[in-house]
């Protein structure tokens, strides 16, 4: 028994001793004294110790480098926090449940998850959408739809999850909503995959000028819609002073810090010239997977899926109201982004479900994605917005500026044929000083055609 106490003594005494290592001081050097020579006068005190070396030139040249670095990080980072603050309030405006005779619901597409290359599951993501307030929620994962055999998508509770699927085409990135299995023999010409998706959904064209993976091939016209504006093409085509102050106050506000990054006026250029030769929706896509990689398989969560979900939403105008079937829902979504029916909205600068663009002529109306024929009859154009302090809504006639309004309503008299769309613009505090314009809501267009008289000779 006495064997056993001495060995868990030992042992004990041993590990006190190991961690006790850990947290000792290290013992100061102490210097040699040189001993007193024999010669030497002993009354005299011994000579003082030399003076410590002072820091080298190299040294302090780095440390007035580093100190310098860090104050410029800390004042931008306090500058944007506060035009932050101040350009994005979060304002949150009384919810128009019907609206112009449609029913508007929020959501967010081009979501991926674990079944490609996202980083979380449906069931994470949909928390995270309901925290956003979203009504629908469009995943668009790269070659699959498994989730929808797997049965995790549909209603979450007046959430739907709804599933597409991102094709990696020669020409570029396209994605799918409608068909519920993908397009078989994927090595055909994508021409025939958009035309045989076309008759079930819609097919989009991803981040069409985004400078690592732009869309190749402008001559085919299957397709049906584009993404005007994508969150991960902006991140990357940010210039150096908008990415460091997007980056920034990322941990503190995400959402407002990715509106910082404004828009791409290229893709809106590109969007305006294709729907003079065709109708082509312009949709506002998240393209958010949860994360972005920084080195090799060193990953951030940046931006997260919540703030994402924040920051670039989609409308879709209804007729009436989303049934409980998910199947019912699916397709109402489905078909309203398929006709344009919808519009984008930057959701840090306000809630956009009051907004609303419309054409009148007598008994005829037509809603954005629609067309309308000029006739005898005084064809009006009315646009509202909710109430926004320097909100100026912009007419657009064949991607030209026809008019500005620096009110939240107008109703203008057209005669004369065009693709016709709104934007409402903001004007806000920029960084460090001034102001700047930001877009918050830009409308899919009304084409108004010629009457079969050719009326329509002048606006």
């Amino acid at each position: 028994m006495s064997d056993e106490h001495g060995k868990l003594r030992k042992w004990w005494t041993g590990l006190k001793r190991l961690v006790g290592s850990f947290f000792r001081r290290p013992p100061r050097r102490r210097e040699a004294v040189e001993p007193l020579r024999a010669t030497q006068d002993l009354d005299r005190r011994p000579p003082a110790p030399a003076p410590p070396k002072g820091v080298p030139r190299r040294k302090r040249r780095l440390r007035l480098v580093r100190d310098i670095i860090l104050a410029v990080v800390a004042a931008f980072t306090l500058f944007s926090l506060y035009n932050l603050q101040v350009q994005f309030p979060a304002k949150t405006y009384a919810v128009y449940p019907r609206l112009g005779g449609y029913y508007a619901y929020r959501g967010v597409l081009g979501v991926h998850s674990r079944y490609s290359d996202g980083s979380s599951r449906y069931g994470e993501i949909a928390v995270w959408a309901r925290r956003a307030e979203l009504d629908f929620v469009v995943f668009t994962d790269v070659h699959s739809m498994k989730a929808r055999r797997d049965g995790v998508v549909g209603n979450y509770g007046h959430l739907y999850l709804l599933c597409g699927a991102e094709l990696r085409r020669p020409e570029g990135k396209l994605w799918i909503l409608g068909p519920k299995t993908l397009p078989k023999k994927l090595k055909r010409a994508t021409a025939t995959i958009c035309a045989e998706v076309n008759e079930k959904g819609l097919s989009v064209v991803a981040m069409p000028l985004d400078p690592e993976e732009p869309w190749g091939d402008w001559s085919l016209e299957t397709f049906s819609a584009i993404e005007v504006v994508n969150l991960r093409s902006l991140w990357r085509r940010a210039d150096p002073l908008r990415w460091f102050g997007a980056a920034s106050a990322n941990l503190l506000d995400g959402p407002g810090s990715y509106a910082r990054l404004g828009i791409d006026r290229a893709v809106f250029t590109l969007w305006d010239e294709l729907c003079q030769e065709r109708p082509v929706v312009g949709l506002a896509s998240a393209e958010v997977l949860g994360r972005s990689r920084v080195l090799g398989d060193w990953y951030l969560k940046v931006p997260s899926y919540l703030s994402a979900f924040q920051t670039v939403q989609t409308y879709v105008l209804l007729p009436r109201r989303l049934p409980m079937d998910p199947g019912a829902a699916s397709n109402l979504i489905t078909q309203a982004l398929d006709r344009g029916h919808c519009f984008g909205c930057i959701a840090p600068i306000g809630d956009g479900r009051g907004f609303r663009f419309s054409a009148r002529a007598g008994e005829k109306t037509a809603i954005m994605g629609d067309e309308i024929t000029l006739g005898r009859e005084p064809l009006y154009l009315e646009a509202y917005c909710p109430p926004a302090e320097g909100v100026e809504l912009v007419l657009i006639q064949d991607g030209a500026i026809v008019k500005r309004f620096r009110d939240r309503r107008f109703a203008l008299q057209v005669g004369r044929p065009g693709v016709y769309r709104v934007e409402a613009w903001v004007e806000a505090p920029n960084l460090p000083w001034g102001t700047v314009r930001r877009l918050w809501l830009f409308s899919n267009p009304i084409y108004v055609r010629p009457g079969p008289d050719g009326e329509g000779t002048g606006l």
